[in-house]
């Protein structure tokens, strides 16, 4: 049955990108809050607004990608530092503050909603910070609660309050998204064990395994009707990105030379993007291996670059989100050698 069902997943990816024009993509620089020479994104509703970061000189500035503009969400504190994680339907954002103002500097998951920011941190349930990671339609959060500096747990915020999910036995875990059926994912580690995905709904916990060729999975985002992407991590060394559905993980596989692949985003059309990290090229001195973002197309990863005009003047290195439109949010190197978040959007 297992295998069967295996099967099925793979002819309905397949299907749903076979089907797909080999179409190529404009490009949009999203551009930075003013004065900033960076920005990063991090997520994208269907309305093609996306939330991530600016930088450089300053430090990390939430920011809002609206219609043209870069807009600085503002931090709870003064002088602080913020990085908006992700967004709904209706431009609600969340993320997470560093406080300066606590010898930790304790991190304080936020909400942004109406052009106001509010402190959404739970210090009862996590003493040691909390990060928001995701929002769906009806404002329910999800995220990362630090119990202690080194274990940490999954949390739900709704109608005001926070609750910790676990899972159950988990030493370490943080969910990722959120649907707006209210299914949630995110990755657990227990003691001695390994770390597998898991899908929380209607207040229970799915533990979402792991396929006999791998060690580990990661299940970081979520569509609109329960299909899962992530990673898996082979026995044979390595990641790849990876779909869960039915019960079933299906190996998306690798680009080759890369280590790694991580699916990051995925739409109601079964469309995956993420991103692949190649070896590091020096250790001494250091030298970080590079990142390019992918799209899954016939069954398989497909850099980007390759779907882009070739003097587009960006280098796509990671890609972020993709919404039911097709569009793909990507950071890229612009050609005076700087991060800025990108939208693709197909021609």
């Amino acid at each position: 049955m297992k295998s069967r069902l295996a099967g099925f997943v793979a002819i309905a990816l397949l299907a749903s990108t076979a089907g797909l024009p080999a179409q190529n993509y404009n490009i949009t620089d999203l551009g930075a809050v003013a004065g900033q020479k960076v920005s990063k994104g991090y997520a994208l509703n269907n309305s093609g607004l996306a939330a991530g970061s600016s930088s450089n000189p300053n430090g990390a500035i939430a920011t809002l990608f609206s219609h043209g503009k870069a807009i600085n969400l503002g931090t709870l504190e003064p002088l602080d530092v913020a990085i908006a994680t992700a967004l709904n339907g209706v431009g609600q954002v969340v993320g997470y503050e560093p406080f300066s103002s606590s010898s930790a500097n304790t991190f304080h998951a936020f909400l942004w909603s109406n052009g106001s920011m509010m402190d959404i941190h739970s210090a009862s349930l996590f003493p040691s910070g909390t990060i928001a990671e995701g929002i769906n339609a009806s404002g329910v959060v999800v995220g990362q609660g630090q119990l202690t500096s080194s274990s940490f747990h999954a949390f739900v915020y709704a109608n005001g309050a926070m609750i910790d999910i676990g899972p159950p036995g988990a030493y370490q875990a943080s969910a990722y998204a959120i649907n707006d059926a209210g299914q949630v994912v995110g990755n657990s580690y227990v003691s001695g064990g390994v770390q597998t995905g898991f899908l929380y709904a209607n207040g229970k916990v799915t533990n979402l395994g792991v396929p006999s060729h791998a060690t580990a999975t990661s299940a970081v985002a979520i569509n609109s009707t329960g299909q899962i992407a992530g990673a898996i991590y082979l026995s044979a060394g390595g990641s790849h990105a990876a779909l869960y559905s039915n019960g079933v993980w299906t190996d998306l596989g690798g680009i080759p030379g890369a280590a790694g692949t991580h699916a990051i985003g995925i739409n109601t059309a079964l469309q995956v993007v993420g991103i692949a990290v190649f070896p590091v090229t020096s250790y001494h001195p250091f030298k970080p291996g590079k990142h390019v973002g992918f799209i899954v197309r016939n069954g398989s990863p497909v850099d980007l670059n390759t779907l882009v005009a070739p003097n587009s003047g960006f280098t796509i290195t990671d890609a972020t989100a993709i919404n039911d439109s097709g569009d793909v949010l990507c950071d890229a190197t612009n050609t005076s050698g700087y991060e800025h978040a990108i939208l693709l959007t197909p021609k």
